[in-house]
């Protein structure tokens, strides 16, 4: 029998139900559309990525005029544009090669189409917007930089006055969440931008972020020492605390130790001329000495009184020589004296503070946690190895205080599990499941039956065709109502059938 008069059988025997049994498979039917709904609908659809985001809106319209070109599905939701994952990495490969996005800015493919007519001033603007852009896209391949803007003013040249101003740029950013740029790498956007501007000096460069805190070095010499002043502090500061807590976690444990350092830096230059003298002890400074030796001849008479008294007359002479000699010494003292020049290095430590806050130890107690501070002996023994490890110095007023108070440990989190993730993930895959199961179930299982149903043997029931011999012989009158059902049915096998229907109905 072929299928068309299968399915009007089954629709004829559904005719001849009661309208309660009708309103049951309509229900089932509705249901089964509205699962097969249901299941549609909760089926994932097709995948879609990021192709780009946080675009400029005039870089957003061409990627969008782009994929309408291509007749390329896309979404734009949350200042980004999804398209099918399958296609992200063609499509931004293509779009590269078409300079496509330009990253917020022209760049130098603005020359790319010339114009007759213009102006030098437009040519000038034309080149200072192309710089910007192109800066502007080499800063965002840093990877912690999100967008940047930048800035380029160029004073024009003139004959007329004497002092030449200096070209400056300004470079704002907008950083990845959790981002920061270091110092080398905001030193390298700085001479990056100062290399790409013709005269363009470092320090007239200024680097800002999206919260307006200023990156780059001040332009003021007088900032500039300040800044390297206080970052050397904070160096120093930052070096004794790592060093003071390292040593006392690994004596007290990890995390139950707390150490702040406050250091007076003195970064005064002092320049220093001595002069001493030591009066005990005396040095020669200059020392002369000199000898002089005379010879003088002397004539006279004889040895003697006679001879030698005037007007008394001389017999003879004699001739004697006197010598004489003279010695002259000068000696000059000194005290001693020495001269020093002192030139006093700048970033001493004038004093130094430290406060060190020590966890005590805990005991169980009826479920609870009974705290107890260190001993004094062992505070104490803390505090020497403070003194020690910072250079104590008690004449120039450094202070250490070392105090144990209970520390607030926060409890471990454990990873929290994501049940409503969870329950999401197994009823992604579940409910389909239930529904399959229930449209096989209602749906498919009772059509089956439905169709499995012997409507020859309805067909040859309704007919009656029953053979002869297996009638017991009846009695007359039956026998007589017999003949005349089967000539009813042979003649109207439908208005039989009816019948019957009726009579099973009842």
């Amino acid at each position: 029998m072929a299928i068309a008069d299968r399915l009007k059988i089954a629709i004829d025997n559904i005719k001849s139900w009661p309208n309660t049994k009708k309103l049951a498979l309509a229900g089932v039917f509705l249901i089964l559309i509205a699962l097969v709904l249901t299941l549609l609908l909760w089926l994932p659809k097709q995948d879609y990525q990021i192709l780009y985001s946080n675009l400029s809106a005039e870089d957003a319209g061409n990627v969008i005029n782009k994929l309408k070109e291509k007749k390329i599905p896309y979404q734009v939701k949350d200042n980004a544009i999804y398209v099918p994952s399958e296609k992200v990495h063609e499509l931004r490969l293509e779009l590269a090669s078409q300079g496509i996005p330009s990253g917020g800015g022209v760049g130098f493919e603005i020359f790319d189409k010339t114009s007759i007519g213009l102006t030098e001033f437009s040519q000038r603007v034309n080149y200072i917007r192309a710089l910007q852009g192109e800066l502007s896209r080499t800063i965002k391949q840093l990877q912690e930089v999100d967008q940047v803007r930048v800035h380029i003013a160029i004073p024009e040249k003139t004959i007329f006055t004497e002092k030449e101003d200096h070209p400056t740029a300004s470079v704002v950013l907008k950083l990845k969440p959790g981002r920061a740029l270091s110092k080398e790498q905001v030193s390298s956007i700085v001479h990056l931008v100062s290399s790409s501007v013709e005269g363009l000096s470092p320090q007239y460069v200024t680097v800002v972020d999206q919260y307006g805190n200023l990156l780059s070095s001040p332009r003021d010499p007088t900032q500039v020492v300040e800044a390297s002043q206080i970052e050397y502090k904070r160096n120093i500061e930052k070096t004794y605390e790592k060093n003071i807590q390292s040593m006392l976690e690994n004596i007290v444990g990890k995390g139950k130790a707390i150490v702040r350092v406050s250091a007076d830096i003195d970064f005064s230059k002092v320049e220093k001329l001595e002069e001493k003298y030591d009066p005990d002890t005396i040095a020669i400074r200059n020392e002369q000495r000199s000898q002089e030796k005379t010879m003088a001849p002397q004539t006279g008479g004889i040895p003697g009184v006679l001879s030698n008294q005037p007007g008394q007359p001389q017999t003879a002479q004699t001739q004697q020589n006197i010598q004489s000699q003279k010695q002259q010494e000068s000696i000059s003292y000194e005290v001693s004296k020495s001269i020093s020049k002192i030139l006093q290095s700048t970033g001493q430590i004038k004093k130094i503070s430290v406060a060190v806050l020590v966890d005590g130890t805990y005991k169980e107690e009826k479920g609870k946690k009974i705290f107890t501070p260190r001993t004094e002996e062992e505070i104490k023994k803390y505090q020497e190895l403070v003194q020690a490890a910072v250079g104590y110095n008690k004449d120039r007023g450094d202070q250490v205080i070392v105090e144990s108070m209970p520390f607030e440990v926060a409890p471990e989190e454990k990873p929290a599990i994501d049940l409503l993730g969870l329950a999401k993930t197994i009823l992604k895959y579940l409910i389909p499941v239930i529904i399959i199961l229930l449209i096989i179930l209602f749906v498919i299982k009772p059509l089956i039956e439905i169709l499995k149903k012997p409507v020859e043997e309805k067909i040859k029931g309704a007919e009656i065709v029953i053979s002869e011999e297996a009638i017991p012989p009846p009695i007359s009158a039956e026998r007589d109502l017999r003949d005349e059902i089967k000539e009813a049915a042979k003649n109207d096998p439908k208005k039989v059938v009816a019948m019957l229907r009726e009579w099973m109905a009842e």
